[in-house]
């Protein structure tokens, strides 16, 4: 009888074990490892601002303006948003994940106007403002530079 009962409580840690893992492994399928149905629930629609959609660029779009955003870039946005603008710097602020500003995603909004302001007013705690730091006009050069190293329309 003893071994009977042996067999029967293995058994049972086995099957609950299969449980466990087949469980486990449609979890991840749903939330987690970035596939899935689940993953639709952590994309963000872009938050569009009406208002900033309707600023033009007033910096002519050259050489020289591009330059001198990717000067500035690489001074006050690089080492976050990395060298290349791929999101692979080292330095965000908050432990959060910088944008890539190569992609097609551009969670505040994709006209100039919108871009001028997520850098101008800033968009979180790890995307500060720069309005004390850099005048308009340095940011519509960086706002060029972003154009040229960003998706292409």
């Amino acid at each position: 009888m003893y071994l009977k009962n042996k067999f029967a409580v293995r058994g049972s840690l086995f099957a609950a074990n299969r449980f466990i893992v087949a469980s486990f492994a449609i979890v991840t399928l749903l939330f987690g490892l970035g596939g899935g149905i689940g993953s639709a629930r952590f994309t963000q629609e872009p938050k569009r601002n009406v208002e900033a959609q309707k600023l033009k660029n007033p910096e002519p779009a050259n050489d020289e303006s591009v330059e001198a955003g990717k000067k500035l870039y690489q001074r006050h946005c690089a080492s976050c948003h990395g060298p290349q603008g791929k999101g692979d710097g080292s330095l965000a602020l908050a432990g959060g994940t910088p944008s890539d500003l190569t992609d097609d995603t551009w969670d505040f909004g994709s006209t100039d106007g919108e871009i001028f302001v997520a850098i101008r007013d800033g968009v979180s705690t790890d995307m500060l403002a720069y309005k004390d730091k850099l005048s308009d006009k340095q940011i519509w050069q960086i706002v060029h530079y972003l154009r040229s190293i960003g998706p292409k329309k």
